[in-house]
């Protein structure tokens, strides 16, 4: 995969009225920027995705499939639809100026394998399918509808976003015309979309109802719906009657409700007309006003993140460590080649000349996961160092990612927290938009890259070109944190379904007169619970190196 920083290409286009700020997304070929736009006293963040045009016609998406992609946005204004405000275009690039999803994915606040809350899950599954019942009133179907494309917003709502495989299958009054182009995400998709014409409305209520699933267990169901896949033929076969996981965790209203919902036969699948009649889906829901909106977003936030937790406990480690040893013994490489391009632009906004590092050597004749580590002695290490530097341990405190290593009192902590928080994302609006997955340390940087070089190799999440060697890649590292302030670690393997995920693992310096450093974990390609599954499993590897706040902790 060939990788391109934004100084390689064409300057952005200068947008009148707006200011630039951080990257929070990238992908194959564009990148998503926060701007700011003022007008008079008024002032709002949004946000702006630019669009690299030859990058993207080498991926066969075209001007013109963009075009389409702004103008079917555009016209699906909903409370639960990320606005497009704007779009254009110069020689070079397309950029659209939309609503910022500034709480970010909805999906990273997810833990794998435990999912979230029923009523959690009710509120946006209720949310979910207002969207989509809007836009096929508008007769657009969304043919995309994943995890990584439902954001939320600075109140908690869930919004549908990314329209680049929406369809207009019904012009106004006229008739519906079915679709033939397979497209989507393959644990998403309805399995009429891979074998002949379908519905689009139908396919699109079948992937509302993997996210429901999804959203309850933390699981996906299989990795395709088709008969050649064991669990899908398994349930087929027993027509849903099933009881294994991740069927056997949900409740029985939210079962009878996806039994209706996932039915192989989109003649016979469940409207959604039909849904709004089930007693799960028409219950009332504590976090919902007579809009349909969240009325509590500090209660919402508190009851979504509880369950994100990174236990760094012995018999996580262990438990982790023996998945990773079965991993590196099956002695393959993992295919790298997700796609031709990809552009990155998580750079660093301060001064690049402050940054020099007094490498500390780690102990000898021991790698970094095989130094001995107990609570104990981490507790131990990490109440001497907080008498050094109060202020390290300040800055960490604040950021919203520190909540998930609080172990004591978990909810009412998230609680006071996230009621702090709320009041600095009112000063700062994307404060959120920044995914949680990173962790913090103030261990010695060749410490810390070495861990996360060891935590990848072990999960078969190294690329074959950098499988070996470790030592000559924190050299060559060493570099890259002397001249910008930032190393960057890719990603690349296959996750849990075997389906692709590539990213970069960022180290940088939080202040230039701090040893604290963050590790920032950036999806390219991939399903964001998954990717979480990855941040999960490679932070509890590298615990080591990770700063955890004694006095939430013990």
């Amino acid at each position: 995969m060939s990788q391109y920083r934004m100084s390689q290409l064409a300057p952005l286009p200068r947008l009148k009225g707006l200011q630039i700020g951080k990257t929070i997304g990238q992908g194959g070929f564009g990148v998503v920027k926060t701007a700011t736009w003022k007008h008079g006293k008024t002032c709002r963040v949004i946000a702006i995705k630019f669009v690299h045009i030859k990058m993207a016609v080498r991926q066969q998406v075209t001007p013109e499939m963009l075009a389409r992609e702004a103008y079917i946005q555009k016209e699906c204004r909903h409370k639960n639809i990320i606005a497009l405000y704007d779009f254009g275009a110069d020689s070079n690039w397309v950029w659209m100026a939309m609503e910022l999803g500034s709480n970010g994915e909805l999906f990273d606040k997810i833990e794998p394998d435990t999912g979230v809350d029923e009523d959690v899950a009710q509120f946006y599954f209720v949310q979910l399918i207002n969207a989509v019942d809007f836009i096929h009133s508008k007769g657009v179907a969304h043919r995309d509808i994943k995890p990584e494309n439902l954001v939320l917003d600075s109140g908690g709502n869930l919004k549908l976003t990314d329209f680049g495989l929406a369809n207009v299958y019904r012009k106004k009054n006229g008739p519906k015309r079915m679709c033939t182009s397979a497209c989507g995400s393959p644990p998403y998709l309805a399995p009429e979309v891979v074998t002949r014409k379908y519905d689009p409305e139908m396919s699109d209520i079948w992937s509302c109802g993997i996210v429901l699933l999804v959203l309850l267990t933390g699981k996906i169901a299989w990795e395709m719906p088709h008969s050649e896949d064991p669990d899908y033929d398994y349930f087929v076969k027993n027509k849903g009657e099933v009881l294994v996981s991740p069927w056997n965790k949900l409740p029985i209203g939210a079962l009878s409700l996806l039994r209706k919902v996932l039915n192989p036969n989109p003649k016979v699948r469940i409207s959604i007309k039909e849904i709004r009649r089930q007693p799960w889906f028409a219950k009332k829901n504590c976090f919902m006003d007579g809009n349909e909106l969240c009325k509590d977003s500090l209660y919402l936030t508190t009851r979504l993140l509880v369950n994100l937790y990174i236990n760094l406990s012995d018999e996580e480690f262990n438990k982790v460590n023996e998945i990773s040893t079965q991993a590196s013994g099956n002695k393959k490489i993992p295919e790298t080649q997700p796609v031709d391009y990809f552009l990155d632009d998580m750079s660093s906004n301060v001064d690049t000349k402050i940054f020099k590092d007094d490498y500390q050597p780690i102990v000898q004749g021991f790698s970094s996961s095989q130094i001995e580590y107990t609570e104990h002695s981490k507790r131990k290490k990490l109440k001497k160092e907080s008498k050094e530097d109060d202020l390290t341990f300040s800055l960490i405190s604040q950021d919203p990612a520190s909540l998930q290593f609080i172990s004591k009192d978990r909810k009412q902590a998230i609680n006071a927290q996230i009621t702090q928080f709320h009041r600095t994302q009112g000063q700062n609006p994307n404060l959120f938009a920044i995914s949680l997955t990173r962790f913090f340390s103030v261990s010695p940087l060749k410490q810390i890259l070495l861990t996360i070089l060891e935590a990848l190799l072990k999960l078969g999440l190294r690329s074959s070109s950098d499988y070996e060697d470790n030592e000559a890649m924190v050299k060559n590292f060493s570099g890259e944190d002397t001249s910008d302030g930032i190393v960057t670690i890719p990603v690349n393997g296959r996750d849990s379904g075997h389906l692709l995920i590539v990213g970069n693992i960022k180290v940088t310096r939080m202040a230039d007169n701090l040893k604290v450093r963050k590790i920032d974990f950036f999806k390219t390609k991939g399903d964001p619970l998954e990717w979480r599954r990855v941040f999960r499993r490679v932070t509890i590897l590298c615990r080591d190196v990770v700063y955890v706040d004694n006095q939430r902790s013990e």
